[in-house]
């Protein structure tokens, strides 16, 4: 006991006595009810020796290690440590499989390959395979029968915000295969938006990686620009981007990839398993729709929600639609006729105590918050309440 206290008394020495951005050595084993306090890091510590690694608080508030090469990983990431969204591929809001070019394919996943031939779908995992870990349900398919001509786009992931790391160090993540060893570019690039007078933008790093025929994890990691005397643009689209490029040698190929991570230090670690319902709102702040979730956006589905109106003159009804989640600024609307209806884009609106008739639904406000639908009626009395039948989409990708 004496021991220990002598220990703890020279260690409480040593941390007050030495300036902030000082190592503290601490051997032994902290008992039960025993604590040890720890000083903030003014600035990184210089580097340990080979092999070793230091540990400390930073004034952030968050704990690091620093390696021999200098490379600072934050070790406080559980949860939100994935900056990227639907890294797993579970979302598919849209539908599961796309052949047309410049579409949103799974959540946040958007494809730009510059031929028609290519199909990108959604494919499932065998139970209980090893190839890949974590036990990931599904993965997608990049399936291109038509050869490009020139450096082709393959799929891209924007993060909101060219903020977003800047200045510091990161490290990309994935698991990948392809049918016949290629390469591929995976480029990442602050985007300053639109605007105003926004800063060109800059490629962080345009690194290749040839991708083999069997599932293996590739990694990038960089050192992102500071955004000190850039300007943003006015208009909220600025962003973070995750781009991988057909690098050369253009063939017809099928590249499959799961498991995207995008994380704070020089490290990849395991892939972040976040909880279904959260990664579907964070999805859903981008796209969300009226549909079941297993239901792709399309005219004459069945079973389309009812909205409540308000007459507001003999010729205008009027609803709030709220989403789930705010948007990331207004979204484009798209309105689905339910089964049943004749014309693409309308909704069955109620008139009088048995009639429903099919009316043309429009965007009179919205926001993020939601939408005010306004469905062009006939014969109605202002002040009264009726109802509305129609499926709908908001859509407020970057």
């Amino acid at each position: 006991m004496l021991k220990r206290f002598i220990l703890l008394m020279l260690i409480a020495l040593i941390a007050f006595s030495s300036a902030p951005a000082g190592a503290i050595k601490y051997k032994g084993d902290l008992e039960a009810n025993e604590s040890l306090t720890l000083p903030e890091q003014g600035a990184t510590p210089t580097n340990p020796s080979s092999g070793k690694r230091k540990l400390y608080f930073k004034d952030d508030g968050a704990a690091y290690s620093l390696d021999a090469s200098g490379n600072e990983n934050p070790i406080d990431r559980a949860g939100f440590k994935n900056y990227l969204i639907n890294g797993n591929f579970d979302l598919w809001q849209r539908g599961t499989s796309f052949t047309v070019s410049g579409v949103y394919t799974a959540d946040r996943w958007k494809q730009n390959h510059n031929t028609l031939g290519a199909t990108y779908s959604r494919q499932a995992f065998i139970l209980g395979q090893t190839d890949v870990p974590g036990e990931p349900r599904y993965f997608m398919r990049i399936n291109v029968t038509s050869a490009a001509v020139s450096t082709s786009s393959v799929l891209r992931h924007r993060i909101e915000g060219v903020r977003t790391l800047a200045g510091q160090t990161a490290t990309l993540s994935f698991w990948a295969k392809c049918d016949t060893t290629k390469t591929f570019n995976i480029t990442i690039a602050q985007i300053f938006g639109t605007g105003g007078s926004p800063s060109s933008p800059i490629t962080v790093v345009s690194s290749n990686r040839s991708i083999g025929t069997v599932w293996a994890r590739y990694t990038v990691t960089v050192n992102t620009n500071s955004i000190t005397g850039k300007t943003i643009g006015t208009n909220g689209d600025d962003y973070l981007e995750v781009h991988i490029l057909e690098a050369g040698s253009f063939s017809t190929f099928t590249l499959e990839l799961a498991q995207f991570q995008l994380e704070r230090g020089s490290v990849a670690t395991d892939f972040e398993q976040r909880p279904f319902n959260l990664e579907l709102v964070l999805a859903q702040r981008y796209f969300e729709k009226s549909f079941p979730l297993g239901t792709n956006p399309g005219e004459g589905r069945i079973d389309p929600p009812y909205l409540p109106v308000m007459t507001i003159t003999s010729t205008a009804r009027r609803g709030w639609i709220p989403f789930v989640t705010k948007k990331r600024a207004t979204p484009a609307m798209t309105y689905y006729r339910a089964a049943g209806m004749s014309n693409d884009g309308n909704w069955n609106v109620r008139e009088g105590a048995s009639t429903w008739t099919e009316r043309i639904p429009s965007t009179n406000n919205a926001n993020e918050n939601g939408v005010v639908v306004q469905i062009d009626a006939i014969g109605a009395t202002a002040g009264q309440g009726m109802a509305a039948q129609g499926h709908w989409a908001a859509d407020a990708e970057l």
